[in-house]
């Protein structure tokens, strides 16, 4: 069965985020998990790291919009990416 488009595009930020350092683990929403947790969490260079995966034309749900929020408001690097390329912008953002 041929894996969603969503599914493909975890699997390539994951394997570009890993192969060029850090922490990183994908996360997999279930029924004793909070919801509104971002797809993707890490840390790099000492900064926690919140990525919210989403293909073109989706917007993050009010919750995972909230969450992205709170995490940025106490002090992690987060944001929304549509390619790799988003997700490596959101990493490397205001590095020092």
């Amino acid at each position: 069965m041929a894996k969603k488009p969503e599914t493909l595009l975890s699997e390539k930020v994951l394997s570009r985020l890993r192969a060029e350092g850090g922490w990183w683990m994908k996360v997999h929403g279930g029924l004793f998990q909070a919801a509104g947790i971002p797809d993707i969490i890490g840390c790099w260079h000492g900064r926690f790291i919140a990525i919210e995966l989403k293909m073109p034309g989706e917007t993050p749900t009010r919750l995972q919009a909230l969450t992205l929020d709170a995490l940025k408001q106490a002090g992690a690097r987060t944001g929304v990416a549509y390619s790799v390329k988003e997700a490596l912008d959101i990493r490397d953002e205001n590095i020092c």
